[in-house]
């Protein structure tokens, strides 16, 4: 058969919060009832079930994912919101100085700086006319021994080579 079961006892000084303050009862073997025969256990504690273990770590999972997620959109919604308050910021700083720019470009503004420096206006207006110099063509000899005569383009291009100086026309020879 099987060896005596001897009930725990608790110490004398542990409060048992189930007991009516009665020592404990010896049970002797064989006659507990028989809904608690197998199950009581030694080591205290619940316990948890073996097929649960995959459905809880599940849940424990999917929970950690929402939280992460949860977390990302609230960093990505507020580094939105700081991003567009940066612009309008930019916006309102980018017309105030157009608004600079187009203050320092008037012509009265100008004017009067100019006032200020001891420039006047001009008592009358004087005009430069701009006439372009006379280019006059040596007469070269033709090019490469033809003369510089007939043809346009080699009239143009004997002019070219009399512009530059006989040295440089020498030199550009083969």
């Amino acid at each position: 058969m099987s060896a005596p079961h001897t009930p725990s006892r608790l110490d004398d000084d542990t409060f048992d919060a189930f007991s009516d303050g009665r020592p404990v009862q010896e049970v002797p073997d064989g006659l507990e009832p028989a809904g608690r025969r197998g199950r009581r256990r030694r080591g205290g504690g619940p316990r948890t079930p073996l097929p649960l273990l995959p459905f809880i770590l599940l849940v424990a999972v999917i929970g950690i994912a929402y939280v992460a997620q949860s977390a990302h959109l609230t960093q990505a919604t507020f580094q939105a919101t700081r991003l567009s308050a940066e612009q309008a910021s930019l916006r309102d700083e980018n017309s105030r100085l157009g608004d600079e720019l187009d203050r320092l470009r008037s012509g009265a503004r100008i004017g009067a700086a100019a006032q200020s420096l001891g420039l006047r206006p001009p008592s009358r207006w004087a005009y430069v006319a701009a006439v372009p110099p006379s280019v006059s063509v040596p007469a070269a000899p033709g090019a490469l021994g033809r003369p510089a005569g007939g043809d346009a383009m080699e009239r143009l291009v004997a002019a070219l080579r009399g512009s530059f100086g006989a040295d440089e026309v020498e030199a550009a020879a083969p």
